[in-house]
């Protein structure tokens, strides 16, 4: 029941979050996004340390108590107001290293996102832990249809890249106001002795990977970014973004049902193996046949849905799908790892694979936009064996199991 409601909800997210592409590629410029690619790319590093890897230590905990979930709230709240704070004072740099000023005022918005997203993470995580999918998708579709409405009212009124800055933080906004609204958990005061201190090791271990995964998620922006300028950045999003559509939203709801679920199964191996190989196989069902076909009709689609203006984003796509083609369903690793409790395999591994990635899009750069695509293309499949060989190590799995239900 979690997996239809959560993929109905997340057809209507794609509907929504296409609808916002083709509306707003039509009333900004590349530079725009470019502009807010940027700011994002340090976003993104800063929003590692949001959450912690909280979350997803108390969806994991067999036993939570209510006064181990506060002490987590309190937290994720007081990192997150410290994120914002922080990333406000680094606002200068951002826009020194650009050489863009205009950046300045945009990380001073973006900010705000991090105290928001601090207030809301232990509310989603008891949505998640207690399988609440209706309510979370709720709250997924209004974040995403506020961010889309104030977006194209801001771009209509011609505030340019002002106008996905502020949608952003709105649909932040909203969804936190929803989260609170939804969720069963409510913060108690700060508790000593709650048994708090396994649970922050087992976030350490799971920020430690983000932290590393940054580089090899966002290296690619900021070297386009840095070397070949915003125009570019802008394209390669597109580029990027449109890749991402079965990834995100095909692999991310299943994952959200997957993980809760794998947690519960821990303790029986058969029946954990089966679950994760009958994922596999729905996941590889849904999005292989789907990103064949994104390729095949690029050419004529993506200037039907961007405009003709973004012409350049259809050669870097097609080298970007070939990533998407397999990564919906290598990505599950981590939810094998982390049901099991796994989590200083899954920061050595990941780190060693965001080491990886790093070093290839370091070299792909001398190419260009493109060169970087194939980059990531050629990191995903070289890695591929490897990444499932450490994953499974001592599990009820084996690297035959991944390729049994994932038929190339």
């Amino acid at each position: 029941r979690g997996g239809a409601i959560t993929l109905v909800s997340q057809a209507t997210t794609v509907v929504l979050q296409l609808a916002s592409t083709v509306v707003l590629a039509r009333m900004l410029t590349p530079d725009d996004y470019g502009v807010m690619g940027m700011v994002l790319s340090f976003v993104a590093l800063a929003a590692l340390f949001k959450d912690l890897g909280l979350s997803s230590a108390a969806i994991q905990k067999a036993n939570l108590t209510v006064e181990q979930q506060s002490n987590l709230f309190w937290i994720n709240t007081l990192f997150g107001l410290g994120l914002t704070l922080v990333f406000a004072a680094a606002a200068p740099l951002v826009a020194w290293f650009y050489d863009r000023p205009e950046l300045l005022g945009l990380t001073w918005v973006l900010s705000l996102t991090f105290v928001l997203g601090g207030l809301s993470a232990q509310h989603n995580a008891m949505l998640v832990r207690h399988m609440q999918f209706g309510r979370q998708a709720i709250v997924n579709i209004s974040g995403i249809a506020v961010t889309f409405a104030v977006s194209v009212a801001l771009a209509y009124l011609g505030y340019g890249f002002w106008a996905l800055g502020w949608g952003h933080v709105s649909g932040a906004a909203a969804r936190t106001l929803l989260i609170w609204a939804f969720s069963p958990f409510v913060p108690g005061g700060w508790k000593r002795g709650a048994g708090t201190m396994d649970m922050i090791r087992f976030g350490a271990n799971v920020t430690g990977l983000n932290s590393a995964n940054y580089f090899s998620r966002n290296l690619d922006n900021i070297l386009i970014g840095k070397f070949v300028g915003a125009d570019t950045l802008g394209v390669y999003g597109r580029a990027y973004q449109l890749m991402l559509f079965p990834v995100q939203n095909l692999r991310a709801p299943i994952d959200a049902v997957t993980y809760p679920a794998l947690c519960r199964l821990q303790d029986n191996p058969e029946e954990w193996r089966r679950y994760h190989m009958q994922t596999l196989r729905v996941l590889s069902f849904l999005t292989m046949p789907l990103v064949a076909w994104m390729y095949l009709v690029s050419e004529p689609l993506i200037p039907l849905l961007l405009g003709e203006k973004w012409a350049g984003v259809i050669p870097i796509f097609r080298i970007l799908v070939l990533v998407a083609f397999i990564q919906p369903s290598a990505s599950m690793v981590g939810s094998v790892m982390l049901s099991l409790g796994l989590t200083r395999r899954y920061f050595w591994q990941g780190a060693a694979m965001a080491a990886f990635i790093s070093v290839c899009f370091a070299i792909g750069i001398n190419w260009g936009a493109q060169g970087v695509a194939w980059a990531y293309v050629a990191a995903i499949y070289l890695a591929l064996v490897p990444l499932l060989w450490v994953t499974y190590r001592g599990t009820a799995l084996a690297v035959i199991d991944f390729f049994d239900s994932v038929p190339f």
